[in-house]
């Protein structure tokens, strides 16, 4: 793997002939963008220090990414976006899933950009938080994604809708603020416009067996991600940031990893993985 070294730390890791329309404003220092394989249209701004970006290997990201200062940005392989905005600001972290469809003019945001107080004791009340979002999750037409909010894998969020607290499982999600409005379901990517189906083909398409994306919880192979969060808030430097996503998330594919269903246990510590990103022979490229 190529390591482009840059101006005041910053770093590049990846074959940068195999990202098509990469676009990248390096504000401050020590940043990384981490590129496990192809991408398309990634735009990143780099506010200030010590954030990282990872993509995935078959990411497009179609609007822009944009960090203030030790913040995180992870999107895991094969997934798409047709028009997003994602703001990770005060030190907070935007972690996606593999396979997940955002539709167009969505954002998500981990901060309220301007403090709200308390009137009597003047402490702060609206802190940033960050936002997860588990393996194939459909996201619909302008929609907006709160602080704080985890939306597990298969899930889907419909157009217009605001999310603002946790999302389960293999539910359809919609209003503002979200609500759950039907569980037991999975959903596919077949296009309907760009296959042009016919009426005959609707038919033909009644029934449609699928178990990829039917989720189960499954408490050995769940990654909480308040554990994820935990352990990013306790390491320093967007490097060593990189490792531990890269060891605990990108090399684990297990189909459950973020499976999430009411009432089951969400606090749940990370299980002991193999540390990897040392193994990547890396070519320094400046």
């Amino acid at each position: 793997m190529l390591e482009n070294i840059g101006e005041n730390g910053n770093i590049i890791y990846g074959d940068l002939s195999k990202q098509l329309n990469f676009k990248c404003d390096f504000k401050g220092k020590n940043n990384i963008i981490f590129f496990a394989g192809r991408s398309k249209n990634i735009n990143i701004t780099f506010h200030s220090d010590n954030n990282l970006v990872f993509i995935g290997n078959c990411v497009r990201v179609n609007g822009s990414i944009s960090l203030t200062k030790d913040c995180c940005c992870y999107i895991d392989d094969d997934s798409s976006f047709g028009g997003v905005s994602l703001r990770i600001y005060e030190a907070t972290n935007i972690i996606i899933g593999m396979d997940c469809m955002f539709s167009w003019s969505i954002w998500a945001s981990t901060c309220d950009y301007h403090p709200i107080m308390d009137i009597n004791s003047n402490n702060r009340l609206n802190f940033s938080k960050s936002i997860y979002i588990g393996d194939h999750v459909w996201c619909g037409q302008e929609a907006g994604i709160s602080k704080g909010v985890f939306i597990a894998s298969g899930s889907v969020i419909g157009a217009k809708s605001m999310v603002v607290k946790q999302c389960y499982s293999n539910t359809i999600n919609a209003g503002n603020p979200a609500k759950q409005i039907k569980n037991d379901i999975f959903w596919l990517r077949d296009d309907i416009f760009e296959q042009k189906w016919s009426k005959e083909e609707t038919l033909k398409n009644l029934n449609m067996s699928n178990e990829n994306f039917k989720y189960i919880y499954d408490k050995d192979k769940f990654i909480s991600p308040k554990a994820i969060e935990n352990m990013l808030n306790s390491l320093i430097n967007a490097k060593d940031k990189l490792e531990f996503l890269y060891d605990v998330i990108y090399n684990n594919k297990s189909k459950n990893r973020f499976a999430y269903f009411e009432n089951y246990p969400y606090d749940i510590s990370l299980t002991q993985y193999k540390k990897r990103f040392n193994n990547i022979k890396l070519k320094s490229n400046f």
